[in-house]
């Protein structure tokens, strides 16, 4: 019991340290704007030239993809959970359900609301950079984007997010897992800024932003992983039953 209070005590802390560290980052940001635009002055020349290099295109194309490929494949496993028993002996249901849910609510609804909310002009649209709308600070309410807005960059939040497969594999796996993706995450994440597609607070909040969110929702979905993988146990019972 102690075990396993002192283990929530330590997720706990996990989760509010993220947060802190997304907000403290976006209080620096907000006090140092002027980073951002000297940033993505770097890679101005006439243009965002980078923005047509190839290489760098493929790899944003590639970040965009995979999650259209894994997300309905880890869907499809877990619907097939009823029908074969074996799945569950590689997969515990409640961490497919916990990744989906996560890049449902992260990269999707979270970084959409965002976007929404703060509406903040991507550097390509500046009138610094050639375009027509005013530069605002990562936290001001003041933007005038109107759709596909910078903060928080949507590329960088599914690139980090891809480290949440890694709670699929075993244990001893993990690190070196996270460790083969983490120079794609960052690639992907920066390749934006040299773009000009996103500002440099865009891409480096929206990492903590999303470890938030997946280690909050990770502690939820510990403390029901029984319920939840019983439940599909039920079901696979049940669908045995009525075939016979």
């Amino acid at each position: 019991l102690h075990k396993a209070i002192r283990r929530q005590r330590q997720m706990c802390i996990r989760d509010r340290l993220a947060l802190f560290v997304a907000f403290a980052m976006m209080l620096f940001f907000s006090i140092w704007p002027g980073i951002d635009l000297d940033v993505s002055l770097v890679f101005w020349d006439d243009g965002f030239r980078l923005g047509e290099d190839r290489f760098l295109v493929s790899v944003r194309d590639l970040n965009r993809a995979l999650p259209s490929v894994l997300l309905p494949g880890l869907a499809c496993v877990l619907l097939a959970m009823p029908f074969f028993a074996g799945l569950r002996r590689i997969f515990h249901p409640y961490k497919l359900l916990l990744v989906l849910t996560f890049f449902a609510l992260g990269p999707g609804a979270i970084v959409h609301i965002l976007k929404t909310l703060l509406a903040r002009a991507r550097p390509q649209q500046l009138g610094e950079f050639g375009g027509d709308l005013f530069f605002t600070p990562v936290l001001s309410l003041d933007g005038a984007c109107a759709r596909s807005c910078s903060f928080p960059s949507g590329e960088s939040s599914t690139a980090i997010a891809l480290l949440a497969f890694t709670i699929l594999l075993p244990a001893r796996l993990r690190l070196i897992c996270a460790a083969i993706l983490m120079p794609f995450i960052v690639v992907v994440s920066l390749n934006r800024v040299a773009m000009g597609a996103h500002f440099l607070s865009d891409v480096l909040i929206a990492w903590p932003l999303m470890l938030a969110v997946f280690l909050c929702l990770h502690r939820l979905f510990l403390k029901y992983r029984y319920a939840i993988d019983a439940a599909f146990s039920r079901s696979s019972g049940g669908s045995r039953r009525a075939a016979g």
